[in-house]
């Protein structure tokens, strides 16, 4: 299934605070945790960005959010959601709505 991560990170953390957690959690192997697949990880000059990625289970979402939340004071927005590409979504929409009339 694929997922859409928003975040925001907290701007009273230092850049080199920011960078040292950053290295240290990516270079450990477990990023992304198994089971996971990222399709895209975008940040933006505000401290905020997106994560597209594919999980197999909800217990792989936790992992990919929670192993960034080790770090007290890291994040100060996460919302997560499951999405799905809206060439898939519209045709099976409108044939559902169909289906009420």
């Amino acid at each position: 299934m694929l997922y859409l991560l928003y975040w925001e990170l907290i701007e009273n953390v230092t850049e080199q605070e920011r960078l040292q957690f950053a290295q240290k959690i990516t270079s450990s192997g477990k990023v992304p945790p198994e089971g996971v697949n990222i399709v895209r990880w975008d940040i933006t000059p505000d401290l905020w960005g997106t994560t597209l990625f594919e999980a197999e289970n909800p217990i792989d979402v936790f992992k990919t959010i929670d192993m960034w939340r080790t770090k007290a004071g890291f994040f100060k927005t996460v919302k997560t959601s499951s999405v799905m590409p809206v060439q898939e979504v519209v045709p099976q929409m409108a044939e559902f709505i169909k289906s009420l009339t």
